[in-house]
């Protein structure tokens, strides 16, 4: 038996009984869905004289409420319930970037999916968008499939729907991953050296080579974020692009906050590269002084006249560098070689790594950067071929060949 002051977390459609001991009465009370606003739960309340009166009570509390929810899924489109669980549920605790993401995926379904009654609506209908719209594209699918399992999670909790049609959604097969390729030395000096649209772009290379900082990280520094005399830096706002929409010339772009909490971290900058940043500051301030109008006079590196500097187009940028001078390495592996760069010193760890490059976790540093690269591979062997011999007798013939080739 429940008491009058014994609460539990119950789902929409969901009931109990419980006696009210300072009226001596019976409640019967159900959960019928979570207010749009809010999200706080909404019950229905019956009071009876009996127990047994108040298990009748309940039922039919269920059964009215129950259908009338079956009633209102019936009637509610795929289309409807996806932009109400968007408004409602999503929009108000997410980064306008990740709205525009969550868009796109929302009106790839709508398109395909959206006037079908969201009762109706069935997993292969989702698995049909996958299989047509995504299938090349293993990244979108994934987060296809995150953002419906999201919606359609919440309708099952509401009792909109019996069970998540987006639970089981088969994604493409994941394309094998880019092989890392560090740079050279002689390529990081023709990258620094090469001819550019931005009047910052060695300064631009040269802090990352120095850094890892992620691309948004990077181009959002603040003058506020260095202290060249004491030598680092603290990331404290990212910039990324928002989605094009019709009738733009470019995609938006917006300053936000870091990644993730781990993202804001301060790093430390060598002499060298202070003394290079400075000398920057003030031909920046010449050039401020020679233009006129700078749009963003807080920022390290900017437009030729101040304005932001669009991370997709800073991207391409890269690109077109790198394959002028036949470099293979892109703009996220020299992330991955500052780390190969610290783990190769023998004088860092996982940890130091993950600080240094803001991973939310220490396995997502694990994961990408315990690679091994053919020059250590054959060390291994080498290694591997040695000790061998001082755990068996080799075969006479085969010690002899191995020094052979040695």
């Amino acid at each position: 038996m429940t008491t009058k002051n014994k609460t539990s977390h119950r789902g929409a459609g969901e009931g109990s009984i419980y006696k009210d001991r300072a009226h001596d009465r019976w409640i019967a009370q159900v959960s019928v869905g979570y207010d749009g606003r809010t999200g706080r739960l909404i019950k229905r309340t019956k009071t009876a004289r009996t127990r047994k009166e108040a298990q009748a009570a309940l039922a039919r509390l269920k059964e009215k409420y129950i259908s009338q929810t079956a009633i209102l899924a019936s009637q509610m489109t795929v289309a409807t319930w996806l932009d109400r669980w968007f408004e409602t549920y999503s929009r108000p605790h997410i980064r306008p970037t990740t709205a525009d993401g969550y868009q796109h995926m929302l009106a790839i379904a709508k398109e395909h999916a959206g006037s079908i009654a969201l009762d109706a609506l069935s997993s292969f209908d989702l698995q049909y968008i996958i299989n047509k719209r995504l299938y090349p594209h293993y990244t979108e699918a994934r987060y296809f499939r995150t953002i419906m399992r999201m919606a359609f999670a919440r309708a099952v909790k509401l009792k909109l729907i019996s069970e998540n049609p987006a639970s089981d959604l088969e994604l493409p097969q994941k394309p094998a991953k880019k092989p890392f390729v560090a740079p050279t030395k002689e390529q990081r000096e023709a990258l620094l050296s090469a001819p550019s649209r931005y009047y910052c772009w060695r300064q631009i290379m040269l802090t990352e080579f120095m850094t890892g900082l992620r691309r948004g990280e990077l181009l959002a520094l603040h003058w506020s974020d260095l202290d060249l005399e004491e030598g680092w830096l603290k990331v404290r706002h990212a910039l990324v692009n928002g989605r094009r929409e019709e009738g733009m010339a470019h995609c938006p772009i917006y300053l936000t906050e870091p990644k993730t909490t781990k993202s804001r971290r301060q790093l430390y900058l060598p002499p060298a590269l202070c003394q290079e940043l400075a000398a920057y500051k003030t031909q920046q301030l010449r050039r401020r002084l020679q233009t006129g109008h700078w749009e963003h006079p807080e920022l390290v590196f900017t437009g030729n006249a101040g304005e932001y500097i669009s991370p997709c187009v800073f991207s391409s940028q890269y690109i077109k560098i790198r394959k002028k001078l036949g470099i293979k390495t892109t703009f996220h592996m020299l992330r991955h070689d500052m780390a190969s760069r610290m783990k190769a010193s023998h004088r860092f760890d996982f940890k130091d790594i993950q600080e240094q490059l803001g991973h939310s976790t220490i396995q997502i540093t694990m994961d990408i950067y315990t690679h091994i690269n053919d020059e250590n591979k054959t060390a291994v062997s080498d290694w591997l071929q040695d000790d061998m011999e001082n755990i068996v007798t080799l075969d006479p013939k085969a010690a002899a060949k191995k020094k052979q080739l040695k």
